[in-house]
């Protein structure tokens, strides 16, 4: 009698999938990589020189702002990927797969998430090297940081996708929550300068409390203890969320 295969080779294979997704749309790359250097050696070097505030550096500010939402722009991929899934057949024979329907939303949510580390590993690199805090302990840091965002930012548009039907109506909302969610946070902007009327939105965004987490380890800027509970939150919120439409719109027939 053959055992079933484990939870974690399941998660390995769903993993694995999205790796390959990622390496056969090398657009994806090419034009993220080139929003990324623009807003690193054009954006921020011009506004840096415009800025002047004693003891702040807005550079070293937006650098790690331009990875964080880079990240979150990748992340978001995964939920796109899902609608390609359903026209070519795949997505009904993963979901036929005999694996729990959490397992299937937890391995395609971390696989938009390690893609996206992957992706972005070397920029974080750099970013720590222009900023003088190129050591171990701020990149790898940085990497736990960054890889907890795009969980839950995959998981997000996992659960987008899941709740909307029509793909035309995804692709715009899912490009209003991705500006909704690097905008309004104080990724690559003083959370003190937001206007006061989404000031509350933006302290407890996500993205704020990962770019607030990497200052931190590269740039020594002073956090609260809470941004790492955010984002565990933000994690299990959308986990949770992406399973639980997932099931109600496979019994409500969602793939016909």
């Amino acid at each position: 009698m053959s055992q079933s295969p484990s939870a974690l080779s399941i998660l390995w294979v769903l993993i694995e999938r999205d790796l390959r997704t990622l390496v056969k749309s090398p657009w994806i790359l090419i034009s993220r990589t080139m929003f990324f250097f623009i807003q690193l050696f054009v954006f921020a070097t011009l506004v840096n020189k415009l800025v002047n505030i004693p003891g702040f550096n807005y550079f070293e500010f937006y650098s790690v702002g331009a990875v964080v939402s880079t990240i979150t722009s990748i992340a978001f991929i995964i939920g796109a990927d899902l609608f390609e899934e359903e026209e070519l057949g795949l997505l009904d024979y993963l979901l036929s797969l005999p694996f729990g329907h959490s397992l299937f939303v937890f391995g395609r949510a971390l696989g938009g998430a390690v893609r996206a580390l992957i992706y972005c590993a070397p920029m974080m690199i750099l970013v720590a090297y222009l900023d003088g805090m190129l050591t171990p302990t701020a990149v790898l840091g940085s990497y736990v940081v960054l890889f907890v965002l795009a969980t839950g930012i995959s998981g997000l548009s996992i659960t987008l996708a899941m709740v909307i039907r029509n793909e035309n109506r995804f692709d715009v909302v899912i490009a209003m929550a991705e500006l909704a969610t690097v905008r309004v946070s104080a990724a690559i902007y003083p959370l003190y300068y937001i206007p006061k009327v989404i000031q509350p939105a933006a302290a407890v965004s996500p993205v704020t409390s990962a770019s607030d987490l990497i200052r931190l380890l590269v740039l020594g800027t002073p956090t609260g203890a809470y941004e790492l509970v955010e984002l565990a939150l933000f994690v299990a919120i959308f986990f949770g969320l992406g399973s639980v439409f997932l099931f109600r719109k496979l019994e409500g027939g969602r793939f016909e």
